[in-house]
């Protein structure tokens, strides 16, 4: 009887040790992609690399401004689009598996102005895609702070709408479910002011979405 009795135990003890096993594997997992605690709070690594520019606003071979003619001799033909006017100017959005362009009319043409990416086959400027690690792609770009919300800045976010900054405005700030970059051009007193933006969503540590687009504030 006893030797049956320790045999049962024995595989008590397996099954016990295995879930607890199972729950500190999956607690470090959490602590790792930032969704454990707060995201601002997990340390950076400082470095000097380049802050995001419009230079970064590209889809695969397709560069901002790239025209509808350039995007369809490399996408094909879009599945669908949708055409909506906004601030006196002509917009055209192509719908791709994974991905949506938008187009903004300029001198007699479409340019492409943004972008949004939830599959893997795109990848933007310094070869990001989705599923790439979060810290990794945040390690890309420069990394001015090492906790906080702010990853670099000139200015806070405020700027965007203060229309007392006249300079180029760049920040980067993080949370628990996004990183975001933003570059505002330098104030031309009667021109309109565009802004570069950068979005990466993300879930258990890897981005999930891309989203990017430069055009007036």
């Amino acid at each position: 009887m006893t030797k049956k009795n320790d045999k049962k135990l024995d595989k008590k003890q397996i099954i016990l040790l295995s879930v607890v096993g199972i729950i500190v594997i999956i607690s470090l997992l959490l602590i790792v992609s930032g969704l454990f605690g707060n995201f601002e709070n997990v340390r950076l690594k400082k470095n000097n690399n380049e802050i995001f520019t419009i230079a970064d606003l590209s889809v695969n071979d397709l560069k901002f401004l790239s025209t509808k003619e350039e995007i369809e001799k490399k996408l094909g033909k879009p599945k669908s689009t949708k055409e909506f006017t906004k601030k006196e100017y002509k917009y055209i959005e192509y719908y791709y598996s994974g991905l949506k362009l938008t187009l903004r009319e300029n001198y007699g043409d479409y340019a492409l102005v943004g972008a949004e990416i939830s599959s893997s086959k795109y990848k933007i400027g310094r070869n990001i895609k989705i599923g790439n690690k979060v810290l990794k792609v945040i390690n890309k770009f420069k990394v001015e702070y090492e906790t906080g919300n702010y990853i670099y800045r000139n200015y806070t976010i405020d700027s965007l709408n203060d229309n007392l900054v006249k300079d180029n405005a760049y920040f980067s700030y993080r949370n628990n479910n996004e990183i975001r970059y933003y570059n505002k051009d330098a104030v031309i007193e009667g021109n309109p002011t565009n802004v570069a933006e950068l979005k990466f969503s993300y879930r258990f540590g890897r981005i999930n979405k891309i989203i990017w687009s430069y055009d007036f504030k």
